[in-house]
């Protein structure tokens, strides 16, 4: 079973594109307005969806910098995949240039997913089926 590093629970971030809800599934975090009301069958069936990034970073920018390391904490750690990297030195080598592709991981509903009924009447609450 994948369970990605707790160090990040609760975070935050306009980078993630949503709101996390944590702990998620399997340590994945849930990405989303709410988490459904669902059972923890049910929960364990929701798709882990990436979602595709990549940049070119100059580590001599310390703003660049820095995010370089957020990213490459998450990868470490196993919140994010790292699916390709390439890095360019000057001569000096007083600067390097890194080019990074990387996913990163999340729980949510299927767009795809209809509501269903749980029997009790609760708005919240739905059942996964194909439409």
């Amino acid at each position: 079973m994948f369970t990605p590093s707790s160090k990040y629970f609760g975070e935050q971030d306009e980078r993630h594109q949503g709101t996390l809800h944590w702990p998620g599934v399997h340590g994945i975090p849930f990405r989303g307005s709410h988490i459904p009301n669902l059972k923890q069958r049910e929960l364990d069936q929701l798709p882990i969806v990436a979602h595709a990034c990549h940049q070119t970073f100059d580590l001599s920018d310390p703003e660049q910098a820095a995010v370089y390391q957020w990213v490459r904490d998450r990868i470490r750690n196993g919140l994010f995949t790292l699916d390709f990297i390439e890095r360019w030195k000057n001569e000096g080598g007083t600067n390097m240039r890194v080019y990074l592709e990387w996913s990163q991981l999340y729980v949510q509903t299927p767009p795809q997913t209809a509501l269903g009924s749980n029997g009790n009447g609760s708005p919240d609450s739905f059942t996964l089926r194909s439409t």
